[in-house]
């Protein structure tokens, strides 16, 4: 019994009568085969990378809710399928690990559907009718009105606006996600102001943003993560901030990316320090910013757009959620004006609250 190369799983054949080598070998090789297919049946972390350096995308899902997805990738064709999944669990303490999260099959269903399943799917999702969406390459929205959409991003590029990418790795690959959703998308907002306290070169303010990351009105954070950052429990959120055609170059560069923070209920700071990221006097102001939220969860991508500071009015609500809801008054970056910078600031206090100011990045006002 072969175990198909694409990576799913068969179900077992009868192993014949024979000596005892060949009785050895053939167990040897059904072990192997029953650790592929166990290893595709076990759930996997959703916001699901499903290939790199993908082409030729198609998007099927039939009636039971499976979605097809064929690409192809390193030269050959593939077929996975994903189910299982949809929308996403707010954060539980009590169970870190349990973010809901897709069921997957590289064989495109053969090892948990039976054999050709891929090839017998009947697509029952139509024209994509959800809310706009960045970076999708395929969308389609199922007759009970859940969507599913596949996003391709080039998420792992060097801090700093440093170009892409050394030899040899996965960085500045496109990555092809899959998510399930239905209702409303998760909210990601940010304000950019002027740092009162921190100047750099010529007496520069520098400049430094807030914001949040909420689903259905509700903070969405994880509650461990390595040194360096990345979520090591299910629930984590990373927001990835980009420059435009600043003094790093012309384009999109990559700023910082950092997590959501637990104790502000998905709140988040950062400042443009002119020195980090091997940087000297180079913070890497922008003539615009974005930002995307990549969440370990079935919700797609979602993503923020805005200019420098200057145009970021005082909102009107002065509560965590309240602040996220303004109108820019333009697209300009302005001078420093201390009494706005003092109003903003005093929105990133609110907006950060509950933080441990002595290690948060937002205690930099």
């Amino acid at each position: 019994m072969a175990v198909p190369p694409s990576g799913g799983c068969e179900t077992a054949g009868r192993l014949s009568k024979t000596d005892g080598m060949r009785l050895r070998n053939a167990f040897t090789l059904l072990l192997a085969a029953l650790a592929v297919c166990l290893s595709t049946a076990a759930p996997a972390r959703a916001s699901e990378i499903v290939g790199l350096s993908t082409s030729h995308w198609s998007l099927k899902v039939d009636s039971h809710n499976r979605a097809l997805v064929s690409y192809r990738a390193a030269g050959r064709t593939r077929h996975t399928l994903w189910w299982g999944a949809i929308n996403a669990k707010f954060p539980d303490p009590l169970h870190p690990q349990s973010q809901y999260s897709f069921k997957r099959d590289y064989s495109g269903g053969s090892g948990s559907f039976g054999a050709g399943y891929w090839r017998r799917m009947r697509n029952v999702c139509g024209p994509y009718t959800g809310p706009p969406l960045p970076l999708v390459v395929r969308a389609c929205t199922m007759p009970g009105g859940d969507h599913w959409v596949l996003q391709n991003w080039r998420r792992r590029m060097p801090n700093g606006g440093w170009p892409c990418c050394p030899a040899g790795g996965h960085q500045g690959d496109r990555e092809l996600r899959i998510s399930h959703f239905s209702g409303q998308l998760p909210e990601l907002w940010l304000k950019w102001t002027y740092s009162k306290r921190f100047t750099y070169f010529n007496g520069k303010h520098l400049e430094m943003l807030y914001g949040r990351y909420s689903y259905k009105g509700r903070g969405m954070y994880g509650f461990s993560s390595t040194s360096s950052g990345a979520p090591t429990d299910s629930f984590g959120i990373l927001i990835w901030v980009d420059t435009y055609n600043s003094s790093w170059g012309k384009g999109w560069r990559r700023v910082n990316s950092f997590l959501t923070h637990r104790h502000s209920d998905g709140a988040f700071c950062d400042q443009l320090w002119q020195n980090r990221f091997g940087r000297y006097h180079s913070p890497g102001l922008g003539s615009r910013y974005r930002a995307f939220a990549d969440g370990t969860n079935p919700l797609p991508v979602v993503r923020w757009q805005g200019p420098p500071p200057g145009g970021y009015p005082v909102s009107e609500v002065q509560t965590r959620a309240g602040i996220g809801d303004y109108t820019l008054i333009d697209w300009l970056r302005h001078p420093f004006d201390l009494s706005l910078a003092t109003a903003l600031t005093n929105e990133q206090l609110i907006v950060s609250q509950g933080d441990d100011m002595t290690r948060s990045s937002c205690k930099f006002t």
